[in-house]
């Protein structure tokens, strides 16, 4: 009796999905913060803003972003006066020039304990407090720091830099004696809408200033409402059941071509060594390395490489074996010779490329067999050559 099995159609329904699915927002390349992993330290964002608001810096930007601070604050203060005109802040308008600017400076002059004040820009008779947050909540002292910048004698002002609009209880505040809430972009804009570029300007001046800039954007892109993100969960609940499907069935898929990798390299006398494979008789320190199967069928690609590994790879002259094999291999078809690398944990005999490798005509597994067959299985084949190589110089396995 014939059983009747339910029919799945993975590219009827990925073409289904995909087409109620939206277009989600490119995400920005990484920038120099986040290939050093320190896109989320404050006190790193705090230096190199100060670094800017310096003027006597070596950065070519002069007053740009001292005077740009200042007139965001002047913006801040007239609208924030129109809610709240109860409120007299000091007159940051009549702020001169920067003389010196500080990071970390330690709250000396306050009665309580000692803590530390981001960035403090100083002129002659006016300072200015900077408390700069990226993702922390806002639980800073900030009296203890307006006590601190009062206690200098000058002029004080405090701002509070964040990525987003912070709500302060101005009205428990008494006049001038506030922090002022900035954000990142109003600063940022301002900057962009007052700089002045020359075909003098310092190309390294230039890309500490975009890198700058493409680190904040980061943080907004990461953390902005996305409205096309809850028309993805959406859609996604909606056909949870057939997306769930067809990821049950690529993780069967792969499964399987994991065991039919294990299967044929067992057939030419390989085993499998943690994410390797090499001979079952241990003769030489010699071993395939594949990609996970995951990564084959995303290329739709056969990946392969030689390696020598263990004791042998530190006697040998790795260089020189890399320059014999690269020179050998490099003119056959389907050899990546270019990509070789070497290291103290392996080097690379030769790399095997073959590409569209799946297809309707023929099986993952004979394919396979076919690219051992023709590596292993002649006098003269790659893996024959390289082995006596090695056995010409009497390096065998060492484990």
């Amino acid at each position: 009796m014939k059983k009747n099995f339910k029919t799945f159609d993975i590219s009827k329904e990925v073409v289904s999905i995909q087409a109620k699915l939206p277009v989600l927002p490119k995400k920005p390349r990484k920038n120099l913060f986040e290939i050093l992993r320190v896109q989320h330290r404050e006190i790193y964002n705090s230096n190199i803003l100060a670094f800017f608001l310096n003027p006597t810096e070596e950065h070519g930007f002069g007053f740009l972003f001292s005077e740009a601070l200042q007139e965001v604050a002047m913006e801040k203060i007239i609208l924030l006066n129109n809610s709240h005109p109860h409120l007299r802040f000091n007159d940051i308008s009549s702020f001169d020039e920067v003389k010196t600017v500080v990071t970390e400076e330690y709250t000396t002059g306050a009665a309580q304990s000692t803590k530390s004040i981001d960035i403090v820009l100083e002129g002659d008779d006016w300072i200015i407090g900077i408390e700069n947050k990226i993702h922390h909540y806002i639980s800073n002292p900030l009296n203890t720091y307006w006590e601190h910048l009062n206690s200098k004698k000058k002029t004080p002002f405090g701002v509070l830099l964040t990525l987003f609009p912070t709500s302060l209880d101005y009205d428990k505040f008494k006049n001038g004696e506030c922090f002022l809430n900035i954000t990142h972009k109003d600063l940022l804009n301002k900057v962009q809408q007052n700089i002045r570029l020359s075909g003098e300007s310092n190309a390294t001046d230039i890309f500490y200033l975009r890198e700058y800039y493409k680190n904040v954007e980061s943080h907004y892109y990461h953390l902005n409402y996305k409205p096309e993100m809850d028309a993805l969960i959406l859609e996604i609940t909606k056909n949870y059941d057939a997306i769930n499907n067809i990821l049950k069935k690529k993780a069967e898929a792969e499964s399987h071509i994991e065991r039919q990798i294990n299967s044929v390299f067992s057939n030419y006398g390989y085993i499998k060594v943690n994410k390797w494979f090499r001979r079952e008789d241990k003769k030489f320190d010699l071993y395939f390395y594949l990609p996970p199967a995951s990564e084959l069928m995303r290329t739709n690609s056969l990946w392969l490489c030689l390696e020598i590994r263990n004791g042998t790879n530190k006697k040998i002259d790795r260089n020189s074996f890399k320059k014999h094999f690269k020179e050998m291999f490099e003119d056959l078809t389907h050899f990546e010779q270019i990509e070789m690398e070497s290291n103290s944990e392996r080097t690379h005999a030769f790399i095997y490329i073959k590409r569209n490798f799946f297809n309707s005509e023929t099986t993952f597994k004979s394919n396979f067999q076919t690219v051992m067959n023709h590596l292993t299985h002649k006098d003269n084949s790659p893996v024959n050559v390289v082995e006596t190589y090695l056995e010409d110089k009497n390096h065998f396995f060492t484990g």
